[in-house]
């Protein structure tokens, strides 16, 4: 027994929500009868189903978890006023239907809130973690946020990919702020994880974060941090076709190329690479000239940071890329606007600076307006070619493969020039190399430029032309064999060259390429067959 003069102690919270637990069991269980009311009869199957879900979710509730007494306050709040609407509607039909389909949202909440907190429980960090970040108001969910981006490490991908869906509905346009730019930031850091890259280029993320991300990138309703994560997560989202399609079609390109012409320099360089993404879309490209997008990117390739550059020319160059547009306009509005110019500049900092420069973009584009016979001609006599021929030295496979294709453009104008001589001998070398890529490109090259006769008498000089490239016939080598093939024709005339064919064993290849119904493999065996070179193989 207490005595007199013992205080009277309140009841803890744990009583608290063990009544309130008791409470919501029992106003679902005492759930009224359909009502008379007409207005209210047709809410009530959605109504229903949330309360018989709550009946059945409730019993199991983690009290334990800290999330569960807001959950029942505000269940005990709605199941109250269910019974008051029930036993006495207003007059106002509005202010009924109004509160009704308040209610029936209010009560689809919280049943699917139940549901998650009973499925993760309240065992582990992770599980709190993942309730915190889908239950609750704003607040709590920030505050869970937080605890997720100082820790990358505290949620498996599983996780993530349920709690995605809560995370996109606090980009809505009503969010403020500070949201957005707390959750633009996590799902950025998503993106540049292989963990979990994959959770937000799914089909069921992708579309919808595109969506939200596009007003984001408007500077009237995204602030400064949330537009730089904004670029950096759609450049992982945009290497998608449907997601690069979606955010043009939403309008994002005029948005981007705003960012690169006044954001921050952080920002313009995303914003460059997304673009690029988006370039690399054929029926995307349009929207680049509507938005005379192609003058601020090359205003970027001067101005912009060193990775800001790199990005605008890569842009150009997928503007330039293949297209089934036979005029190819957007290649003459590219050198009409300055593009060959921009890329001399490039090249001529890249010789000044000593830094690891990605001259992939820059000699691609540099080929892509070539392919033109009379914007090659300009390349040939403005110095462009030895910047081209060192890039056949790159360590990097990318850029070599770009200027052997470049070397084909130009040796196509048909006349010797000095600079393209001192490619033949590294092309050479780049037909040894391990990828096909690299040694159908360098093939190719040497074909165009083959034709030409002066061209022809310097291969001739290197020993190991004609073997390296007799190899590329072999069945096993995965190259097209018709670019070697040509290199071969157009010296078999020398009777020294068919010996060195025959005696690295062209003969036997070339059987293997006639039954494949190679272009100009039997015309060359046939040559190599006249006159029973050295007694080696008989006329054919």
């Amino acid at each position: 027994m207490k005595s007199p003069d013992q205080p009277v102690t309140s009841p803890t919270g744990e009583d608290e929500q063990h009544e309130l637990h008791l409470r919501c069991l029992s106003l679902l269980s005492s759930l009224p009868s359909p009502p008379a009311t007409s207005l209210l009869r047709r809410k009530w199957p959605s109504i229903s189903t949330s309360c018989t879900r709550l009946l059945s979710t409730l019993p199991s509730l983690p009290l334990s978890n800290p999330l569960s007494l807001p959950l029942l306050t505000s269940l005990s709040a709605s199941l109250s006023h269910l019974h008051s609407l029930s036993s006495s509607p207003p007059a106002g039909k509005l202010q009924l239907q109004s509160e009704l389909s308040s209610l029936a949202t209010t009560l689809h909440g919280l049943a699917s809130d139940a549901d998650l907190l009973v499925s993760t429980g309240g065992g582990s960090s992770e599980n709190d973690l993942v309730s915190r970040l889908q239950v609750g108001p704003i607040s709590s969910r920030l505050e869970a946020l937080d605890l997720l981006l100082s820790d990358k490490n505290a949620m498996s991908a599983s996780s993530l990919q349920s709690v995605v869906p809560s995370l996109l509905k606090l980009l809505e346009p009503s969010a403020s702020f500070e949201t957005r730019e707390k959750v633009t930031l996590a799902f950025a850091k998503l993106s540049l994880s292989e963990s979990s890259r994959h959770v937000i280029t799914s089909s069921e993320v992708g579309p919808s974060l595109v969506i939200h991300l596009s007003r984001v990138l408007d500077s009237a309703t995204g602030g400064t941090t949330a537009i730089e994560n904004a670029c950096t997560i759609l450049q992982t989202l945009t290497l998608v076709k449907e997601n690069a399609i979606a955010l043009a079609s939403r309008g994002g390109v005029g948005p981007l190329l705003e960012i690169c012409h006044a954001g921050t320099p952080s920002a313009q360089a995303s914003a460059a690479a997304v673009l690029g993404n988006l370039a690399q879309v054929e029926t995307i490209r349009p929207y680049f000239v509507d938005e005379n997008g192609i003058p601020t990117l090359i205003n970027l390739s001067y101005i912009g940071t060193p990775v800001a550059k790199d990005n605008a020319i890569g842009c150009l160059c997928n503007l330039a890329g293949p297209s089934e547009d036979e005029l190819q306009d957007m290649k003459i509005t590219l050198f009409k606007e300055g593009a060959l110019d921009c890329i001399k500049s490039y090249l001529e900092l890249q010789v000044q600076e000593d830094r690891d420069w990605n001259l992939e973009g820059a000699i691609g584009l540099l080929r892509h307006l070539t392919s033109f016979r009379y914007i090659a001609e300009i390349v040939t006599n403005n110095g462009f070619v030895p910047y081209v021929v060192s890039a056949l030295d790159s360590t990097k496979p990318r850029v070599r493969i770009e200027a052997a294709r470049t070397i084909a453009e130009l040796a196509v104008t048909g006349r010797i020039v000095k600079e393209i001589c001192d490619s033949i001998p590294k092309l050479v070398r780049m037909l040894e190399g391990k990828g096909s890529e690299e040694r159908e490109a360098s093939a190719k090259a040497l074909a165009n430029l083959m034709q030409v006769s002066g061209y022809r008498r310097i291969f001739r000089k290197d020993e190991g032309g004609i073997v390296n490239v007799v190899q590329l016939l072999d069945p096993l080598a995965d190259v097209e064999k018709k670019h070697a093939i040509s290199v071969l024709l157009s010296l078999s005339q020398s009777r020294k060259c068919r010996k060195q064919m025959v005696a690295a064993g062209a003969c036997g290849y070339l059987r293997g390429s006639l039954a494949m119904q190679v272009e100009d493999a039997k015309k060359l065996l046939e040559c190599l067959g006249r006159g029973r070179i050295l007694g080696v193989f008989p006329r054919v």
